[in-house]
């Protein structure tokens, strides 16, 4: 640890509907550590960019919602991850924070793979049409994270892919189009 300059903290308890009965270590991985990586960033000098989430607001329309604007999670998973954000600004370590959403890549478990697959084995699907978000492919986020390593551009960011906001439903109709 004596000579990192950066690190990238992606670690993190994404299961949004177990975290509710699981607050102890959705509050450790999502709050607790975030905590103890700023805190050693801040006695080494190293950055921290810590990946964040749109679940820390309580917004309903389908409309960006800005960096400034009030936090207001109504989940255990949005409370933890805001309070992990608090913890990273409360260090004073040099910090980026990264809120993303919707993420999917072809690695790991996503909603786009998931449909994908649940597809194989379904002649139909239902799927919720009520949750709007903006989907952010992984790649295009990792991408960005290296470009802003160099930029030293410190502060709170939203990132996702440009598109607009789509629907849980519209999102899984346009994947079925595309494959």
């Amino acid at each position: 640890m004596e000579n990192v300059d950066v690190i990238i903290n992606c670690a993190a308890y994404t299961n949004v509907d177990k975290a509710e009965t699981d607050m102890a270590l959705a509050g450790l991985l999502n709050s607790d550590a975030p905590g103890n990586l700023a805190r050693v960033c801040a006695e080494r000098g190293a950055t921290l960019f810590h990946i964040s989430t749109d679940y820390i607001f309580n917004v309903k329309s389908a409309r960006p919602v800005r960096e400034d604007e009030p936090a207001d999670p109504q989940s255990v998973y949005g409370r933890t991850k805001l309070a992990g954000e608090k913890a990273v600004i409360d260090s004073l370590c040099k910090s980026i924070i990264i809120r993303t959403a919707w993420l999917y890549s072809p690695f790991g478990k996503n909603f786009v793979k998931t449909m994908l697959k649940l597809a194989e084995n379904h002649d139909r699907l239902r799927v919720v049409c009520d949750q709007i978000g903006t989907p952010t492919y992984t790649f295009d986020l990792a991408r960005l994270l290296v470009d802003m390593c160099e930029s030293e551009k410190y502060g709170t960011y939203h990132a996702t892919n440009e598109g607009g906001y789509i629907s849980w439903y519209d999102l899984c109709v346009e994947c079925y189009k595309q494959c």
